[in-house]
């Protein structure tokens, strides 16, 4: 059965610029619990780039498929003009996926703090679990419950130093989020369900720009793995931050994001 591809709500301004449109060329994936605003601070310098809520985020309906088929939505909805991809930690494992799906298609991205999936069928039934449980939580708690013990991780822990007003405003767009929305995009979009793509990136031809926190451990150990299975990576380690680059790492974004990349 055929599927429409409504599978994302694009932004109808998105690609207008002083007046006049502009074809798009770089889409801009957010991590989970966020949102396309995520994207803002950076936007205006960016005018070849959109930026779109994933399905269950936002302004976009949830997801209904597996995560292949999911993939092969997003494929359809996004405009063929886009063959740059930005991706922020789960926008960035969407991003492999999209490549992976369409190698082709897409001549660069740049990816911040994602994994490029299990290989380990022990790691991945763990993780399915975990990620069962933050369903759970959702669905039996609501949001606000989910929020408070999302944000405990130590994941998270080095944004304990930025401003409160930056943590209040992550809260708040986190709280606005749905409990399904964002169960429904565990369910599909999680880790444990995501098929690896460290093969198809060893043999993608596009170029390839991994950024990662130094202070995030886990995630610079994976980014270092992936340089060394795919040597023409440019891999970047941030200083002094951890794993949401966007919000620890602003004033480094626009250099490392979207010079060269439109």
């Amino acid at each position: 059965m055929n599927r429409t591809p409504a599978t994302i709500a694009l932004p109808g301004d998105a690609c207008r610029r002083n007046g006049r449109r502009e074809q798009a060329r770089v889409l801009l994936l957010h991590g989970f619990t966020g949102d396309r605003r995520d994207w803002s601070p950076w936007l205006a310098e960016a005018p070849a780039a959109i930026a779109i809520d994933l399905p269950g985020h936002g302004g976009s309906p949830d997801p209904t498929g597996d995560f292949g088929s999911e993939i092969e939505r997003l494929l359809q909805a996004i405009p063929p003009s886009i063959d740059q991809l930005v991706g922020y930690s789960l926008g960035g494992r969407v991003a492999l996926s999209l490549i992976t799906a369409d190698p082709d298609r897409f001549r660069g991205a740049t990816i911040l703090s994602a994994h490029p999936g299990l290989t380990c069928a022990e790691q991945r039934d763990l993780r399915r679990q975990a990620d069962r449980r933050w369903i759970a939580l959702l669905r039996s708690q609501g949001i606000r419950a989910f929020v408070d013990a999302w944000e405990r991780q130590p994941l998270f822990a080095t944004q304990t130093a930025l401003a409160p007003s930056l943590l209040a405003d992550q809260r708040a767009r986190r709280l606005a989020q749905r409990a399904e929305g964002l169960a429904s995009n565990l369910a599909c979009f999680g880790l444990a369900e995501m098929p690896a793509t460290w093969n198809a990136l060893r043999h993608w031809p596009g170029r390839l720009r991994w950024l990662v926190g130094a202070r995030d451990a886990r995630f610079a150990t994976i980014a270092a793995e992936l340089q060394r299975q795919r040597p023409e990576t440019e891999l970047t380690r941030v200083p002094g931050v951890g794993h949401n680059l966007l919000l620890e790492a602003p004033s480094a974004m626009q250099t490392l994001c979207f010079d060269g990349a439109s």
